[in-house]
This record gives structure tokens, sequence and C-alpha cells, in this order.
């Protein structure tokens, strides 16, 4: 007993050694300024745990916390949800590829950030925090690159790039990720990782469009941008973007394809997933309760309206619904949907992640937003993919890969497409049962996503930004990272021997020739 107390405190010492140091209460700064709740609600799940672990979190967000949290103060730029709704009706968006759908938008992004940092909320909040800096700042690192200047006016503490699905070609070039477009699919393409020869060439072509598009066109008007609302002094939007200290990715292989990552890329999942039920209102409960062929939830996100869907579309479907057995329960933002068939149950809101985990829930027909994805995966619900934009098309692509649901194009939505649809994935159990599976392989790694984000977030404070996490492919020419230049030095190699080896033959040959020189010679003149 005596030796083990003497020893005491050798043990304590190696205990404190191999324990990660404690992180102090740090303030923190989220600009998450994506006006769409599907957006904002990972972000929340993250800084809301931060918070309750003592850090000091501000977020400049359109989704102000509708209940308060301790150590969690919300800049409310709400304002943005009605300007985003002008400029775009995003149920227009189904006939446009991926690609486009971001060239079309990158003005209206524009316009957005300069009225965002035009605000007087955005103004308060520097006059405040300007002199008060912050120790982190997470940046939705999505098209709003001019916010680089703020985070100069803070103080350019490190930065988590953060993104609500699973990234596209930029974001793996801002941190250094290899990005192959052989194997994997870009987020704007909407193909599986099962890519023929010509979705190859599509991939490769759509990468190419996006870069360009992004780094060529956002990133200068941007550029111009802050230097409108912030001066000379902060760095080029260029440089900023690829200094991040971490990228975490709110998506995983799980609903995505396995890929390579660098150490400080992060795939996480379902933050925004609850793992407990919330009651249902009584009278839904009810209604949810006595459907004896159970129940199909409809839903095209929080974006995408069914209201605004073309006339001939929705009666399409309210005649394709008319003919199920099964109870409809669709969220629809009108009070009222005129030729409404009894089967069918409208609400201008719904609460998503109770109604998935109801037992008589079937079917989930989806626009195939990834935050809805996540949680039918969750809840092991088979689904009907209508994809309408970005990476909703991506996510329909793995359901469909993954045989866990179909997919149908709004221009090919039909009342006998729609019900034929409907009903295979209804009347084939293996569509559920496959389901079943991939949710549990999902629930698993699910489970570890939150606490994984928290601890990587407090390493980099423990670790003042972690640079020695950084790719040494940040600091290459595009041309050396494609090994062009060793590629070059090889041809000019290969060609320098092949002439010298010419050369060589060539003395050679007249080495040896002029030999024969003097018999002929002397021939001519004996002939003479």
């Amino acid at each position: 007993m005596g030796a083990l107390i003497a020893r005491l405190p050798l043990l304590l010492l190696a205990l404190g050694l191999w324990l990660p140091a404690p992180t102090h209460a740090a303030r923190i700064l989220g600009i998450f300024p994506t006006p769409s709740i599907s957006h904002q609600l990972p972000y929340q799940a993250v800084m809301k745990e931060l918070a309750l672990r003592g850090h000091q979190i501000t977020v400049i967000s359109p989704d102000p916390l509708k209940e308060p949290v301790a150590n969690y103060t919300d800049v409310d730029i709400s304002f943005s949800y009605e300007y985003f709704r002008q400029v775009i009706t995003f149920a227009d968006m189904s006939e446009v590829d991926p690609v486009t759908m971001l060239e079309m938008m990158t003005p209206g992004f524009i316009k957005l950030v300069d009225k965002q940092l035009s605000s007087e909320q955005i103004k308060d909040f520097l006059r405040y925090n300007a002199t008060q800096g912050f120790d982190l700042v997470f940046f939705e690192w999505w098209g709003y690159e001019a916010f680089f200047g703020l985070i100069h006016a803070v103080g350019s503490p490190p930065v988590i790039g953060i993104l609500s699905f699973g990234g596209s070609i930029v974001q793996f070039r801002s941190i250094g990720n290899p990005h192959n477009p052989a194997v994997n699919p870009d987020v704007f393409t909407g193909f599986s990782e099962k890519m023929t020869f010509w979705e190859r060439v599509q991939n490769l072509i759509a990468m190419v469009r996006v870069t360009r598009q992004w780094e060529g066109v956002m990133f200068h008007e941007h550029e111009k941008l802050m230097r409108k609302h912030f001066g000379s002094a902060p760095p080029p939007v260029y440089d900023t973007s690829r200094n991040l200290s971490l990228l975490i990715l709110c998506n995983h292989w799980t609903l995505e394809y396995p890929r390579a990552l660098l150490p400080n890329v992060l795939q996480l999942t379902g933050l925004h997933v609850r793992e407990e039920t919330r009651p249902l209102p009584a009278d839904l409960q009810a209604w949810l309760d006595g459907a004896e062929q159970g129940v199909v939830y409809f839903s095209l996100g929080s974006n995408v309206m069914s209201k605004d869907l073309p006339p001939e579309k929705l009666q399409a479907i309210l005649r394709a619904l008319a003919r199920l057995p099964q109870r409809v329960l669709w969220k629809f933002e009108n009070d009222e949907l005129p030729g409404r068939p009894p089967n069918v149950r409208v609400a201008k809101w719904l609460p998503q992640q109770d109604i998935l985990a109801h037992p008589k829930v079937r079917l989930f027909i989806t626009q195939g937003g990834l935050q809805s994805f996540q949680e039918a995966a969750y809840h092991a619900v088979p689904l009907l993919g209508i994809p309408f934009m970005g990476d909703q098309h991506y996510n329909v692509a793995k359901m469909v890969s993954s045989a866990i649901g179909l997919r149908l194009e709004l221009k090919d939505i039909t009342e006998e497409s729609l019900y034929a649809t409907i009903t295979e994935l209804l009347g084939n159990s293996g569509y559920a049962e496959r389901m079943r599976r991939f949710s549990g392989v999902y629930r698993e790694h699910k489970a570890r996503s939150l606490e994984t984000a928290l601890w990587w977030v407090e390493y980099v404070l423990r670790h003042e930004g972690a640079p020695h996490l950084r790719a040494a492919s940040l600091r290459l020419a595009w041309y050396e990272l494609l090994l062009l230049d060793v590629a070059a030095a090889v041809a000019l190699a290969a060609l320098a021997a092949l002439l010298l080896a010419a050369f060589a033959l060539r003395r050679l040959w007249r080495a040896l020739r002029p030999s024969t020189a003097p018999a002929h010679h002397a021939r001519l003149r004996k002939d003479q």
C-alpha cells in the first residue's frame, strides 16, 4: 500500500499527460447567412452544444433560436428570407441542372450578402465586437466570402468551415483534399459512384464549370463586395478561403460514398436528428394511429413549396393519391387544397422527425434534401425522391443506388407514373427491408457525430488553429499538384535521350561509312 501511495504522483502525472489539455471557455462566432432552416439545423445543434459546454457563442443567422440558451447570443438577420424568396422560386429549378442553377443564383447571392452586410444588425454587431474579438469562427462555406472581411474585423481568429451537405470540388480545393473525378461524383452532378464513361466525362466538365464559376466569378464579386464594406485591410478572398483550420461536412459516406479524406476534413451526419421522440398533437396522433393501411408522408422541404407546383402536376398528384388505400399527410403551404381527396390531410407545418418515427408511416415522398434524407434514414422509412435543385439530385441518386427508394422527375409526373411508383415502393417489401439494414449502419455512425464535432472544435482551440493539420498541397501550384512539371521534366529527359541516341548513331554511321571510300575511288581511277 505504501508503495502505491509513493507512486501516486507519477500515476497522476501520467494521467495528466494522457488526457487532452482542458479548453478554456472560448468566444466563438458563427456566420451562417443562408435563409433556409434546413441549412441552419445542423449548425444550431453544434453551436448549442458548445454553449452548454460553457463557451460564449454568438451566431449571425436568419433563424434565431426559438427558445433561449445560456451563453448563446443571436444576431438576427431574418430579413434575408423575404428578399431571397422574392428573387428565387425553387419549384422552377427542377428543369435546370445544378451547375447551371449555381450560375443563375450567383447574382442573387451577391445581392443577398450586400444587404446583410449593409444591415443595422451587422453594423451593431461590429460596433461592439470589433474590439472584443473572438477565439474561433464557424463559417458557412457556401457563397458568402465577402464575410471574410468581417472575420478580419474581429481579429482574424482561426476559421472552421462548415457546410450543411457533403461538399463540392470548391470546398475540397479550399482545404487541399483530393477530389478525383473518376471515382468521386461531384455533388452538383447527381451521379452515383457507379459512373459510366460519359458520366465521368460530364463529372469532369461539371467540376471545371463549378471551379470556374466559384473561383473565377463569385470570388471576384465577393472581393469587390468585401472591399466596399471593409476597405483594403482584409487579405484577399482567395487567400482566406485557403486558410481554414478544419472543414466539417454535414454528410457522411453512409449517405454518400467512401472517399479519401485529410485529417482536418470531417464527415458527420445527423447532427440535428433527435434520438428522443416528442408527442404529436392529439388529433394528428389519432389520425396516424387509425391508418389501417399505413401512411404516406409527403413534404418537399422548406424551400420548395408544394403550392407553387404547376397546376397540371398538382392535379395529377391529387388523382394518384386518391387511388391509394393509405392515408397521405402532406405539408402544403396553403390553408386548403382544392380537390383534396378524403384520404389526404394537409398542414402548413408538420413535426417531420416525430412523424417519421411513427410506426404507421411507410413511405416518405421528398424533394431529396439532405436533412430529410438523414431523418428518413434514422427512422428507416423508404423514399420516393422528386429532386429540384442543388444536392437533391445527388442525394436521390444515392437512394436509388442503395435500392432504398425510387426517383421521379417532376416533368415525368403523371397520375399513372406517380401511382405506379408509389405502388411499387409500398408493394415490394424489399425496399423496407433494405432501408432497415441501411438505417442500422447509419444510426451507428450518427450516434458519434456530434461528440466528434465537439472534440475537434476544442482541439482546434487548444492548438491555436491546428496549423499542423494543413495539407502541403495548398502550397503547390495547380501544375505542381497535377505533376505536370514532373511529367514535363520526364518528357524532356526522354526527348534528350532520344536526341542523344540519334546523334550517337549518326556519328557511328559516319565513322563506319568512310572505310569503303578508298577502294571505291581506286576503282574509279582504274576505269578511267
